[in-house]
């Protein structure tokens, strides 16, 4: 008897819940999801996998068999459940808010532990080039401003085009202050918010599963508000298709997060709905 794989295991609750919710179409009588070649590497940054486990690359790998005529892939059921094995199903924590953070004066070293826990994890751009840039700007103390017009006068040299969309003026450095022999920055509230427009702006797959699964959590906080404040209130609306609202209401995919990581990750109907968001997926990568 072949082994059970432990991760698709763990995952078979939600990968269910999945298949159950997304519409489907029949192929010589099976029922497949169906999905276009853009969808897939969306799926990859959107949340549902596990980013630091599996490279985009193994996830893309993991369709190839999938691959219909048509240019779509067809994902039966069990393939839905095999899926399962690549799904993030650790904890959710609530998503990183850098105006929670206090204004004033910070140590570098005690900054770049905000940086490397929180800032970094929760930010698309590259590590090494966060990192890169903080080092330059706080430890060696240099101009941000200036680092960058270096850059974009190389890239206008060796193009022979001007380089849009960059404007130094906007960047706003926070000052640093030596005293004795530690470095000290100083962080305003428009610094913070500069911060949270950056991560808004380049938010990681983890950092969007964060956002979406707060918005749920909320939304059904909202609901039992509004049950409670109207009880005898029917909540069914006259020519509304029931498959379409329990859809919004449930934001029926990607991932249901655990609340308590030694329980065995099991599900506890947090859900995110792929499919709906398809609408807004890029066409490019």
């Amino acid at each position: 008897m072949a082994e059970k794989d432990p991760l698709i295991e763990v995952n078979r609750r939600a990968m269910e819940f999945i298949w159950n919710k997304v519409p489907k179409e029949v192929k010589n009588g099976v029922e497949y999801v169906t999905y276009v070649a853009t969808d897939i590497p969306f799926l990859y940054y959107s949340g549902l996998v596990d980013t630091v486990r599996f490279t985009r690359a193994e996830w893309e790998k993991a369709f190839e068999d999938c691959r219909g005529e048509d240019g779509r892939y067809w994902i039966s059921h069990e393939k839905m459940l095999w899926l399962g094995r690549f799904r993030y199903c650790k904890v959710v924590n609530e998503p990183f808010d850098p105006l929670k953070m206090r204004t004033g004066k910070y140590s570098v070293d005690r900054l770049w532990n905000v940086f490397e826990k929180s800032i970094i994890p929760s930010c698309s751009l590259p590590p090494e080039f966060m990192k890169n840039v903080f080092d330059q700007m706080f430890r060696q103390q240099k101009s941000l401003k200036k680092l960058i017009q270096k850059d974009i006068e190389a890239a206008k040299e060796k193009s022979g085009k001007e380089v849009e969309g960059i404007n130094v003026d906007d960047i706003l450095q926070p000052a640093t202050e030596k005293v004795g022999n530690e470095v000290f920055v100083e962080l305003s509230k428009e610094h913070l918010e500069r911060l949270k427009q950056t991560l808004d702006t380049y938010p990681s797959p983890r950092r969007k599963l964060e956002m979406s699964v707060q918005e749920t959590r909320l939304n059904r906080l909202q609901q039992l508000s509004d049950i409670a404040k109207n009880p005898q209130k029917s909540t069914f609306e006259a020519g509304k298709d029931f498959r379409e609202t329990t859809k919004k209401s449930l934001k029926d995919m990607l991932v249901k997060a655990s609340e308590n990581a030694t329980a065995g990750r099991k599900p506890t109907g947090e859900v995110l709905d792929v499919k709906s968001l398809q609408n807004k997926r890029p066409t490019k990568f």
